[in-house]
């Protein structure tokens, strides 16, 4: 069954450098839809990417969760292709939807400001009561297609490959969202991925029951 993501109230970002510590980054509010899938065959599918949309980039990601009483907070660092980087700290309330036809949406109210530094906030976080849930790292590649949609191939060890397809609307009415569903499935398509392959869980739960995995077999594991 597929699954599509949907986040309302996104900010759309700007392509100029990023605000200073605390600065809400400016911009319209967006609809973000969104799928992501596993990618078994990686470099077939950067050639295909090479093929049908223009390659805009390589960045590194390693995001931070931070946790307590049910709340979680992101602090994200990136560095771009050139060498420049930046923080972000993201605060996303998340549900999912089950929708007519058994697709799943989800809906996030994403909130997100740039900082200078995050090792201030890190000790505020702690004193706080907060403590790190997870840590992810993520390599990626990103292609812009033809018609506005964002195509990222990503390495997230140890997870393995996987493909997003993002479309940013400044309208969020069915009508809309519903054909931007039509072209991310079409992109999938074409990059050579079947539908099969869509994922529906965060990777936050897919690091989750990984490390849980890797752990279990460590106990059992003879002396």
């Amino acid at each position: 069954m597929p699954f599509f993501r949907l986040s309302f109230n996104k900010p759309a970002r700007r392509k100029t450098k990023r605000p200073n510590c605390g600065t809400i980054i400016l911009g319209n509010k967006m609809t973000e839809i969104e799928i992501k899938a596993r990618v078994t065959d990686r470099a077939a599918t950067e050639a295909a990417l090479d093929g049908m949309a223009e390659f805009k980039g390589s960045v590194t990601r390693d995001d931070t969760y931070w946790k307590k009483d049910g709340v979680q907070i992101r602090i994200r660092k990136e560095i771009l292709g050139d060498g420049t980087e930046s923080t972000l700290l993201t605060y996303k309330r998340k549900e999912l939807r089950a929708e007519d036809g058994g697709s799943v949406m989800e809906v996030n109210d994403e909130q997100e400001c740039a900082i200078s530094r995050a090792e201030p906030l890190e000790a505020f976080l702690k004193d706080a009561g907060f403590s790190v849930a997870l840590r992810k790292h993520k390599d990626v590649k990103a292609w812009r297609h033809s018609s506005g949609a964002t195509l990222e191939l990503c390495a997230v060890p140890p997870l393995g490959d996987f493909l997003e397809i993002e479309i940013l609307s400044a309208a969020g009415d069915d009508s809309t969202v519903n054909g931007a569903r039509k072209i991310l499935l079409e992109l999938l398509k074409d990059a050579g991925i079947p539908e099969s392959r869509i994922e529906g869980r965060y990777y936050s739960e897919l690091l989750k029951e990984t490390l849980s995995a890797r752990e279990q077999k460590r106990q059992d594991a003879p002396l």
